[in-house]
């Protein structure tokens, strides 16, 4: 990983507790081996760990990601520090290629000393985890997820300590460090080829418990907020749509916002159903839903795909006010079907009538058109109404869109 492969104080064989005046005196150095074409070492270089690139612009480049204070003590999180004994004996095992044994060494003694342990043991072992997570496959997301929790234990529980030797870290906002150490964690998790936390790395989250509340804040924001602007790209381009005036078949290929409803459940999952966040986002998404359902029986007089739309919004998350005023155009809507029938308790919740939407097809899903009338279903039917089950030789009544219910006389679209 980029993280520890091309670390600054790697690349110029510096401490991180280096000085401005050291780090000039060693750019100055390495740029003159450069130019005579010779190359460079220094004892914690772990050629096992991958090449060295000590170009001129590689030089140039690690003089310059670290001359702001912030990157230099951010990038201080990803590089080996001289501790004491244990540190030393880990490093001969990197020196000689011996890595898992390495791991061994640090692992042994956070289970030796209950806690955090020491600073020097959670920045190398989490060094180390970032290098061994490879692209996050197999045992690299093991590895990765460790170093989740060592780099969390030390940039927030040590912080004072890890960054007291440091030059310059006095000068910058601890928050904004860890700031800049999430944005670098989450570029390696959606950069991976595998991308095992998804491709907006939204499951990453599960994994970052160690980290305290407003870190994770800012986890969720960084994660979270281009899924909410994909959301709301998808329904501002519904919105403007209806607006030119949308035409039927695009309403019954839902006006581009199946594409995204998956979106809607991933979010769910990982933030809850009482963020705020989610609530927002979820219930614009299922008003657009209902708004393109009211468009479809105005504009168009397509009851069928109003029917299904507004089904496909009941089912939805919604919350508060918007799931109120959801579900009442959804019963308006329902009143078109020339065959409906008011229910009997207005108390009924609606938002159990199950959608006869199909599963999305690989570009758009268009809706199911409702079935010819006097179609007899061809196996059993659940009443959305009294959840009564019914086989085909009990159909006693057909309307336009299906069946009634023999039991409590619901219109059923089929």
């Amino acid at each position: 990983m980029d993280l520890v492969l091309r670390n600054p104080f790697r690349v110029l064989g510096l401490p991180v507790t280096a000085s401005s005046r050291e780090i000039a005196k060693r750019v100055s150095d390495l740029e003159l081996f450069a130019e005579l074409g010779k190359d460079k070492t220094y004892p914690n270089d772990f050629p096992d760990l991958g090449d060295i690139d000590r170009s001129m612009e590689s030089i140039k480049d690690a003089a310059r990601r670290i001359e702001l204070p912030e990157m230099r003590v951010c990038h201080s999180f990803f590089w080996f520090r001289d501790g004491d004994t244990v540190d030393k004996l880990a490093f001969e095992c990197l020196t000689n290629f011996e890595l898992l044994e390495a791991d061994r060494v640090w692992t042994k003694q956070f289970e030796k000393h209950s806690g955090i342990g020491k600073v020097s043991w959670r920045i190398n072992r989490g060094a180390f985890s970032i290098w061994m997570s490879g692209d996050l496959e197999d045992s690299g997301t093991v590895f990765f997820e460790q170093a989740l929790q060592d780099i969390a234990f030390a940039c927030e529980d040590l912080y004072d300590e890890a960054t007291a030797s440091i030059p310059g870290a006095s000068q910058v906002s601890a928050q904004r460090v860890r700031e800049l150490i999430v944005d670098a964690l989450i570029e390696i998790a959606i950069r991976s080829s595998e991308q095992v936390y998804g491709p907006n790395a939204i499951r990453m989250t599960e994994h970052c418990s160690y980290f305290h509340h407003q870190t994770l804040e800012y986890f969720a924001s960084k994660i979270t907020k281009p899924l909410n602007n994909t959301i709301q790209d998808a329904v501002d381009r519904s919105k403007a749509k209806r607006d030119e005036g949308t035409s039927v078949d695009d309403l019954r290929r839902k006006n581009g916002l199946s594409k995204v409803e998956h979106i809607i459940y991933e979010l769910r999952d990982s933030l809850g159903e009482s963020d705020p966040g989610f609530q927002a986002v979820a219930n614009s998404f299922a008003d657009e839903v209902i708004a393109c359902a009211i468009n479809a029986i105005n504009r168009h007089k397509a009851v069928s795909t109003a029917l299904v739309l507004a089904e496909w919004a009941a089912e939805l998350p919604s919350y508060g006010q918007t799931r109120k005023w959801l579900l009442e155009q959804r019963g308006k809507i329902f009143t078109w079907d020339p065959d409906y029938v008011p229910d009997d308790d207005p108390e009924q919740d609606l938002s159990n009538i199950e959608t006869g939407l199909e599963s999305e097809a690989e570009d758009e899903e268009e809706i199911e058109q409702p079935t010819p009338p006097k179609k007899v279903p061809s196996g059993t039917t659940i009443c959305p109404r009294c959840t009564k089950k019914f086989e085909p030789h009990q159909v006693v009544g057909y309307t336009g869109f299906g069946v009634r219910c023999p039991y409590c006389n619901q219109s059923i679209v089929l």
